[in-house]
């Protein structure tokens, strides 16, 4: 088999006898029956229905507003021209040419070309109504939508976004230009827990809320949300660690500011009452003045503003005042406990603070109180220190600085 296809006189005759069988094909119906010298041939009609219709015109000045779209053709001639365009279907077109045509309605000639020359062709309808209209080009401002904000995580907020560019270039017909009414770059805010940056596709809306065509260019637009972190204004808790130096006292301290805002997710700061963490190291302080005090943001938190706070501190020469027969507060020991106090017997203790003269002079006993912490009030031990609860301007000392006390045994 291979040695007869790769002998040429083999092929020449395949490719004669293949000719020969389509022109048999497509003639066959082009010879009657009758005895004669010569053939006789056929005449019939092909009618192509919906055509589309080409219309060619200065498409950088105007556009095509209206146009009835398809037409139908009737072809006639020889059968076998009919057949083998059929079987070829051949390179045509229907078109109109409004190549000289300004803005306007006109009534134009459909014209063919490419069909078979021994057809004659016939279309339905010969004319149509075509409508020109100027093109124009407008620079509008794109407006930003956010879609599901609703379902951004849990406290955060989308703030105003910004478009780049702010504005496009639209073009189409003055109608379609005239109207309309917004210009919009979508956006989806779902699970948005940061700031979001997407390119997104620009869509013209006329007045009745339905998409316009138009040419947009640029097509998409970048479009920048920034996103807020949930947040949580709190006071800040001024912690002082180390000790003045001798003969100084705390008259005032006043933070500025005294809040701090938490950022950071909702359910970690939700719960957050005040700012802990803001540390006054009196070892510093020698005089008057203001101290910049860093802040820290609690575990879990991104961040706290204002990252630092100033302590207005003033200090003065320290002096003392003494308040005599200040009660124990007992509240704190359980009830249960079965004791009696046998010193001080009158249950109370002499209490000095020192501190800034006129912070002392506007103090009284309801500044402070002294108790004895329930940690302490239990069976083995017979002394319980005395605890002081007071303003931190102050330091203190007691007399007694214990209260002795004696078991109750068992019946």
């Amino acid at each position: 088999m291979d040695k007869m296809f790769n002998n040429h006189w083999f092929v020449k005759f395949i490719s004669l006898l293949i000719a020969f069988m389509l022109f048999m094909m497509v003639n066959m119906d082009d010879f009657n029956n009758q005895a004669g010298v010569l053939p006789t041939v056929n005449e019939g009609t092909l009618n192509l229905e919906d055509e589309e219709i080409t219309a060619y015109y200065d498409e950088e000045s105007y556009d095509l507003v209206e146009l009835n779209e398809t037409v139908d053709v009737q072809l006639t001639g020889p059968q076998s021209a009919l057949r083998l365009f059929q079987i070829t279907q051949g390179n045509y077109e229907v078109y109109v040419d409004l190549e000289d045509r300004g803005a306007g309605v006109h009534h134009a000639t459909v014209e063919h070309q490419g069909f078979p020359a021994e057809l004659g062709i016939s279309v339905v309808p010969e004319f149509v109504r075509v409508e020109l209209e100027e093109r124009m080009t407008a620079s509008l401002p794109v407006n930003a939508e956010l879609n599901n904000e609703e379902d951004m995580a849990p406290g955060y907020e989308a703030e105003t976004p910004v478009v780049e560019p702010s504005e496009v270039e639209v073009t189409g017909p003055r109608s379609v230009l005239d109207e309309i009414e917004d210009v919009y770059a979508f956006v989806d805010m779902t699970e948005a827990d940061s700031d979001v940056t997407q390119d997104v596709d620009v869509v013209v809306y006329g007045e009745l809320g339905n998409e316009l065509e138009v040419d947009i260019v640029p097509e998409s637009v970048e479009v920048t949300v920034p996103v807020t972190t949930p947040s949580v204004t709190v006071p800040v808790n001024l912690t002082r660690e180390g000790e003045l130096p001798e003969g100084l006292g705390i008259e005032d301290i006043a933070l500025s500011p005294n809040e701090i805002t938490l950022y950071g997710p909702l359910d970690v700061i939700e719960n957050i009452e005040t700012l802990d963490g803001v540390v006054l190291n009196l070892d510093d302080v020698t005089e008057s003045g203001t101290y910049e005090l860093d802040v820290q943001a609690p575990p879990g938190v991104e961040r706290a503003e204002p990252e630092t706070v100033e302590a207005d501190v003033e200090v003065a020469e320290e002096d003392n005042r003494d308040f005599s027969g200040v009660p124990i507060d007992f509240s704190d020991v359980p009830d249960d406990a079965d004791y009696s106090v046998e010193a001080p017997e009158d249950q109370a203790a002499d209490v000095t603070l020192y501190g800034a003269e006129e912070f002392l002079l506007g103090m009284d006993r309801s500044d402070f109180r002294i108790y004895v912490d329930e940690d302490t009030a239990d069976e083995d031990n017979e002394e319980w220190p005395i605890q002081y609860d007071g303003p931190e301007e102050t330091r203190h000392e007691l007399s007694p600085t214990v209260v002795e006390v004696e078991w109750n045994e068992e019946d």
